[in-house]
């Protein structure tokens, strides 16, 4: 990634990785089984109290393209498939959930040594619109996010940010308007 701005989605992220990734007040294991041939498994359980739920998931890596498969407790299941560099400095990913036949997505990425920008769509009749974009070097970033919800013709949410990221601290400060209950 060089020099180039986090995407905004990653403004902040180090700050709340510290205060919520990884703290589990039950039981929990993961099992990854990585191949030389691009296919590796992995497996995750957490037992808190005395419910259960863990997934099974499998990477699928050839060239440029990775191909994610997971399935949770509930038999959901849950596919990414990652392209990048389709043009210069892009990725694309098309991700769904099986039986959910709305949560199909649609992400976008392009990369610059001194921008970043995001954009998701889903598929479906009435899809939510989301384009973030930031600007900066890998230690400033500033940037700003909106989504638009096709079905109500409406802006649901705006958020503007500003990320600071030095090797031995993190800090972020993060303005978001929403409408009705989006950003919950």
């Amino acid at each position: 990634m060089g020099s180039n701005p986090a995407p905004f989605s990653d403004i902040g992220k180090r700050a709340k990785d510290l205060l919520n990734k990884d703290y589990d007040f039950g039981h929990k294991f993961t099992l990854s089984v990585p191949s030389s041939t691009g296919l590796g498994l992995s497996a995750t359980g957490l037992k808190k109290d005395e419910i259960f739920i863990g997934d099974i998931n499998s990477v699928y890596k050839s060239g440029n393209t990775t191909v994610d498969v997971k399935v949770d407790t509930y038999s959901n299941v849950s596919t990414k498939v990652t392209m990048v560099d389709i043009l210069p400095s892009t990725k694309a990913a098309l991700s769904f959930r099986i039986p959910d036949h709305k949560s199909g997505k649609l992400d976008l990425q392009y990369l610059h040594p001194h921008a970043a920008i995001d954009s998701s769509i889903g598929l479906n009749p009435t899809p939510l619109l989301e384009l973030s974009a930031t600007i900066g070097s890998k230690e400033l970033v500033l940037g700003g996010e909106v989504g638009f919800d096709t079905a109500s013709a409406s802006f649901i949410k705006y958020t503007a940010g500003i990320g600071l990221n030095k090797p031995d601290f993190s800090a972020a400060l993060l303005l978001t308007v929403c409408s009705k209950l989006s950003c919950l």
